[in-house]
C-alpha cells in the first residue's frame, strides 16, 4: 500500500467520523448545587432529533449505593424544546413510570410536553430498565428490607433529577412539577413530602393508604401480598409501619400546601380495579384535592380518555401563569422524516376534531367520502356525508350495502329520513341534552372512545407512532405527498397509504389489512366552516311525523352499533 493510498484512507475514515450522527456523542455536565451537598455529573446522550425537541439519554449516578452494580447508575431520557431562548426559563416535570415499566405513557406524557414548550424528563426506578441487569423488578419483592430500600431510592433519585433541572440554565427553578400515572403517581406523590422545591404535581390513578393497595385482590398486587405471606407476624407490622413512611396519606402537609396554591391536580377512574376508588378519596381528602372522576372507566380502559387527560395536562403545567414561548417548527430543514409525521399530526388532529371535537361557535365540521371495500370474493361500495356543528347538532348521509340508504340528524330535535321519503322527528317526550349514547352498549361506546383516544395521542405526540409504525413519504404528481405506514403492532398488523394535497388536506388512500383493502376518497375535509344553523334542519321536501324522541335515538344508536361491530 502506498502512502498516497494510505493518507486516502485515512481521510475518508476521518470524514466518516465526522459525518457521524450527533446521538453518537454524549457529554457531561456538573452539578454542585444538591439536595444532599453531594455534586454529581450527569450524562447526555442525544438520541433523537425531532420537529419541536431533542430527545437524549440520561444517566447520573444514585445517591444511594446498593449491592447490584446495574442499580446504581439511573437511567432515564430528557425531553428538551428547540432553540430555547437566550434568557427564558421553562417549566420542567419530572415523570414516574407505572408498575409494567415499558415507559410508552411516559414517553408519551414528556413528548406532548416538550411540544409545548415543557422541558420532561423519566427516570427508571430501581431495578427497572438498564438498571436491571443484575435484578430485575420481581426481584425487589423477595425481601422486605429490599422493597423499602428500593422505595427510599426511588425518592432519593427523584430528588437528584430535580438538582439536574435547577442546574439546567433553560428551566425554570421556581415551576419544577412532578407526574405520574399509577404507580407513578403513587411514587409522585411520595416524593412531594420529600422535596419541597416541587412546585406543582399531576397524579393521575393515584390513591393512599398503601396497605390496602397491596391487599387489594388484583393481579398487579399479588406480589406484594406473596411478600407479606412469608413474613412473621412481626415483621410484617414492621414492615407496614415502615411502608407509611412513603405513603402518599403521610405527606398530607405537603400535598395540602400545593393544592391550596391550585398547584395538585387528581385524575381516577370511577371503576378502577387496582387502585381502589376508595383510596384516591382518602388521598384526595388528606391533600384537600378535589378529585376528577372518569366515569365508565378502568384502571386499564382510561386510555379511551387520553384526550381529556392529555389536554388536562398541557394545561397544568402550561399555564398559571401561562407560558411565554412555546417552539415553533424550522421549516428550513425539513426532510421527509418530519414531513410524514407533520401530515400524519394532522390527519389525526382532523379526524379527532372531526369525530369528538366541538366546532367555533356559527361553524362546523364536514366530511364527505366514497368508500370501496374488497374481502376475499366481495366488493362494496359506500359513500358517507358527516357535518357535525355545535351544541350537539349534526347530519349524516350514509349509502352502506347492508345498511341502506338514508340521512339522519339532529337540530332541536332528532330526525331520521329513510326509505320511501319517510321522515321521523323525535319531538315527542323529548328531553332536553339527551343523545342517543345512552342506548349504546358500553363496550361498543369503550371502543369508540379508545379510537378517540388514538387519535388524540397520534395528534399531540405523533412521535409516539415510532413504536407500533415506521412510514416512508412518496412525492406524487401535482405537488402531492404520500405517506406508506406500516403498521407492526404484536396485535395489529396492516399497511396504511395516504395522499395529501399540496395544502396537506387529506385526498384519497387505501388500507390492507389481512385479506381486506379499503379504498377512500374525501370530497370534502373542511374544519370549523362557517355553517349556518339551518343546515342541521331535516329536509323540507319530506312528509314529517313526529314520533318518540327515545325511539329515534334507539334506531340511531342501532345503527351506530352496526357500524362499531363492522369495523371492529
Amino acid at each position: 500500500m502506498t502512502i498516497k493510498t494510505l493518507f486516502l484512507k485515512l481521510c475518508i475514515i476521518f470524514l466518516l467520523l465526522l459525518s457521524l450522527p450527533a446521538y453518537c456523542q454524549s457529554e457531561r455536565f456538573a452539578v454542585q448545587d444538591t439536595f444532599n451537598d453531594s455534586p454529581f455529573e450527569y450524562e447526555l446522550k442525544l438520541l433523537e432529533q425531532r420537529d419541536l425537541h431533542k430527545v437524549y439519554a440520561i444517566s447520573f449516578p444514585s445517591p444511594l449505593t446498593t449491592a447490584f452494580e446495574s442499580n446504581n447508575t439511573v437511567h432515564g431520557e430528557f425531553f428538551l424544546p428547540n432553540d430555547v431562548p437566550e434568557g427564558t426559563t421553562l417549566p420542567a416535570v419530572l415523570i414516574n413510570h407505572i408498575l409494567a415499566g415499558g415507559f410508552d405513557l411516559e414517553r408519551m406524557m414528556c413528548t406532548t410536553l416538550a411540544n409545548q414548550g415543557v422541558a420532561a424528563m423519566f427516570i427508571m426506578m430501581p431495578h427497572y430498565g438498564l438498571r436491571g441487569k443484575h435484578l430485575n423488578p420481581r426481584g425487589i419483592l423477595e425481601s422486605a428490607e429490599r422493597f423499602i430500600s428500593s422505595m427510599h431510592q426511588g425518592v432519593q433519585d427523584n430528588r437528584r433529577a430535580i438538582d439536574i433541572f435547577i442546574s439546567r440554565p433553560e428551566v425554570a427553578a421556581d415551576r419544577i412539577g412532578i407526574a405520574g400515572g399509577s404507580m407513578g403517581s403513587i411514587i409522585s406523590a411520595c416524593v412531594c413530602g420529600f422535596e419541597p422545591r416541587i412546585e406543582r404535581a399531576f397524579l393521575l390513578l393515584s390513591g393512599g393508604n398503601l396497605e390496602k393497595i397491596f391487599q387489594n385482590p388484583c393481579r398487579e398486587t399479588e406480589p406484594f401480598r406473596n411478600l407479606l405471606q412469608k413474613l412473621t407476624e412481626e415483621q410484617r407490622v414492621a414492615t407496614l409501619q415502615e411502608l407509611k413512611r412513603f405513603d402518599p396519606l403521610t405527606q398530607q402537609e405537603a400535598l395540602q400546601r400545593l393544592s391550596g396554591n391550585g398547584k395538585l391536580k387528581m385524575i381516577c377512574a370511577a371503576e378502577d380495579e387496582v387502585i381502589p376508588p376508595s383510596c384516591s378519596r382518602e388521598l384526595g381528602a388528606a391533600a384537600r384535592c378535589e378529585i376528577i372522576w372518569l366515569p365508565g372507566v378502568n384502571h386499564y380502559t382510561v386510555f379511551s380518555q387520553s384526550g381529556f387527560i392529555t389536554a388536562e395536562l398541557i394545561d397544568f403545567f402550561a399555564s398559571n401563569p401561562s407560558l411565554t414561548w412555546k417552539p415553533s417548527a424550522n421549516n428550513e430543514k425539513v426532510d421527509d422524516r418530519i414531513m410524514g409525521l407533520r401530515l400524519l399530526s394532522g390527519f389525526f388532529r382532523d379526524l379527532h376534531s372531526l369525530l369528538g371535537g366541538v366546532p367555533a361557535e356559527g361553524c362546523a365540521h364536514h366530511m364527505a367520502m366514497t368508500l370501496q371495500l374488497a374481502a376475499e370474493h366481495n366488493k362494496f361500495n359506500a359513500e358517507m356525508r358527516l357535518s357535525k356543528g355545535g351544541e350537539g347538532h349534526y347530519k349524516i348521509f350514509a349509502d352502506i350495502p347492508k345498511l341502506g340508504r338514508g340521512q339522519i340528524g339532529q337540530d332541536e330535535f332528532p330526525w331520521l329520513a329513510g326509505a320511501n321519503d319517510s321522515l321521523l322527528i323525535g319531538s315527542q317526550n323529548a328531553i332536553p341534552g339527551h343523545n342517543c349514547s345512552t342506548f349504546i352498549s358500553p363496550e361498543l361506546l369503550m371502543k369508540y372512545q379508545m379510537v378517540l383516544g388514538i387519535l388524540a395521542t397520534g395528534a399531540l405526540a405523533p412521535e409516539m407512532l415510532k413504536q407500533v409504525a415506521e412510514w416512508t413519504v412518496v412525492r406524487e404528481a401535482g405537488n402531492k405527498t404520500g405517506i406508506a405506514v406500516s403498521i407492526n403492532h404484536a396485535q395489529f398488523k396492516g399497511r396504511l397509504y395516504l395522499l395529501f394535497t399540496q395544502n396537506g388536506q387529506p385526498e384519497s388512500g387505501h388500507f390492507h389489512i389481512k385479506n381486506i383493502m379499503l379504498s377512500f376518497n374525501f370530497s370534502d375535509w373542511r374544519l370549523n366552516a362557517p355553517t349556518p344553523a339551518t343546515f342541521f334542519s331535516p329536509p323540507e321536501n319530506l312528509q314529517s311525523q313526529a314520533v318518540n324522541q327515545q325511539d329515534v335515538f334507539r334506531i340511531f344508536a342501532a345503527i351506530f352499533e352496526r357500524l362499531l361491530e363492522s369495523i371492529n
